[in-house]
């Protein structure tokens, strides 16, 4: 299929609102040629177990002298639910959108079930759901009608059961217009989008976000079923409390290069530690020797209680408050949020300690 059609098929889905009847029926038609004729071979390929879901490979991508991403590798397994994490501007979204074949690399390539992605080909896109950071759909459309055309970008027959299923769990109403949901509720259809035709892998940029407790926890509920199917999940999110409920592994991004690549356990792990401790009624509390005590910091003192925080062995501060009566220890586990942090700030100049240390107290107020 040309490129130049496949381009002026994703922009009208992604870019523009259609109102009239004719422009969605040339669509549909489009669209159904973009399916019509594919070549099947690399769908016994992707079966392959061996064969890694998803592959990035040297990948940047420079937006004149601005950097999206620089030399970027790292692989998703076929099952796995893979955290994507950065701020703004570390370059997720131009990481997914080259994935996608939206974006055309300055360099590297990108591969999907063994398969590189063309930029404008629309590659492996039968075989995967897709949730852009900003979903926009036809306003005056239906979400179900919406849906019904956005479902022939992949294997989207047969699929009004599982719609139907999935709008209930979401609780959206499907014949109301999409101009009419909420924000949330527009959400929610991006949501169903991606999901509708159960594809081999999910590229999802911020699924929950808009969305309410109960709905996130719902959405959740769908990855790791869909993990669990045996499918693939990319997950960019700002929320890490909800990485680190579902992923196994995580990537760290820079400012568009690989921070850290590993275990969400590892990462929370190499993160400074926490300490509280209670002393015996009416001991004075000591004053914490930061000079004796390399890589301990204090977070707050109360009256009875020290908050501490360290790195590396928990040996030399136990044996320094061998010195006092103590009344217990506790040892508050780090979050994915507090690593994160550290990670990020990693080798920056000033502030970094007094900023996590702050980050610190208040989850410690939390507790």
């Amino acid at each position: 299929m040309p490129c130049s059609l496949y381009q002026t098929t994703t922009r009208q889905i992604f870019h523009h609102n259609i109102y009239n009847n004719s422009a969605v029926k040339e669509l549909g038609i489009l669209l159904d040629r973009l399916n019509t004729g594919r070549d099947n071979a690399y769908k016994s390929k992707a079966k392959k177990i061996t064969m890694k879901a998803i592959e990035i490979k040297k990948l940047s991508k420079w937006y004149g002298s601005a950097r999206g991403v620089e030399d970027l590798s790292f692989s998703v397994e076929k099952g796995e639910i893979f955290g994507y994490l950065g701020p703004n501007g570390s370059g997720k979204t131009t990481t997914i959108r080259c994935l996608m074949g939206l974006l055309r690399p300055t360099g590297g390539n990108c591969l999907v079930s063994g398969e590189r992605i063309v930029p404008g080909r629309a590659t492996q896109h039968t075989n995967i759901g897709y949730l852009p950071g900003e979903f926009r759909i036809w306003p005056g459309l239906t979400a179900r009608r919406s849906l019904a055309i956005l479902a022939r970008l992949g294997n989207g027959k047969n699929i009004s059961k599982r719609q139907e299923e999935l709008a209930e769990r979401l609780d959206l109403n499907l014949d109301r217009r999409v101009h009419t949901l909420s924000k949330g509720n527009r959400q929610k259809v991006g949501v169903l989008y991606a999901f509708q035709h159960q594809p081999e892998v999910l590229i999802l940029d911020e699924p929950t976000i808009g969305l309410d407790p109960l709905v996130r926890q719902v959405v959740l509920e769908l990855i790791r079923e869909a993990a669990h199917a045996g499918s693939t999940i990319l997950l960019s999110s700002h929320d890490l409390s909800e990485v680190a409920a579902v992923c196994g592994r995580a990537a760290i991004l820079r400012e568009g290069r690989l921070n850290e690549l590993a275990p969400i356990s590892k990462i929370v792990q190499q993160g400074r530690k926490r300490l509280k401790v209670w002393f015996a009624e009416g001991t004075q509390v000591p004053s914490l020797p930061v000079d004796k005590l390399a890589g301990v910091s204090l977070i707050q003192q109360e009256q009875e209680t020290l908050h501490l925080a360290y790195q590396g062995s928990i040996d030399p501060v136990l044996k320094w408050l061998a010195q006092y009566p103590v009344n217990r220890i506790s040892t508050p586990q780090t979050s994915l949020e507090e690593a994160f942090i550290q990670y990020y700030n990693k080798n920056q100049p000033l502030g970094v300690t007094k900023h996590l240390d702050s980050e610190l107290k208040e989850a410690s107020n939390e507790q």
